[in-house]
């Protein structure tokens, strides 16, 4: 064989092996450059909160009157749940046990008398002269 002879059959050796090489790379290629659908197995849930903590509210949201009012029955029932001692008023220690930081903060300002104590109504009173809105 001459040098020739020599030259061209590596040639196709050297273009079998890339036609090789490239048909067993064609498809991860080829997949890569296709855009992978996202598949939920499950639905999407806040890392966070476990489901059976998760409170799923069935009711039509509430706006205005309606909501203002809610929102003062929801600042009461707390106040309501730090009172522990059912006088309807409740300490500095009470209210920071029962997580209403904010009126825990605020209690100096709030307890105007100096008790040491605050009614729901002085806490109300003081949420409106700061711009609340409540019914």
């Amino acid at each position: 064989m001459n040098r020739r002879t020599l030259f061209t059959m590596s040639r196709h050796v050297a273009l079998a092996s890339i036609l090789a090489v490239s048909s067993l790379l064609a498809p991860l290629v080829i997949s890569a450059a296709e855009p992978v659908a996202a598949r939920a197995e499950q639905p999407m849930r806040d890392p966070w909160v476990p489901p059976e903590a998760r409170k799923h509210s069935q009711s039509a949201p509430v706006e205005g009157a309606a909501l203002r009012a809610e929102v003062e029955r929801k600042l009461r029932r707390a106040f309501d749940d730090a009172d522990v001692g059912r006088t309807g008023a409740v300490t500095r220690q009470q209210a920071n046990a029962a997580g209403l930081g904010f009126v825990a903060r605020h209690f100096d300002e709030i307890d105007r008398q100096r008790s040491g104590t605050v009614r729901f109504d002085d806490v109300r009173r003081f949420l409106v002269e700061r711009g609340a809105r409540l019914d």
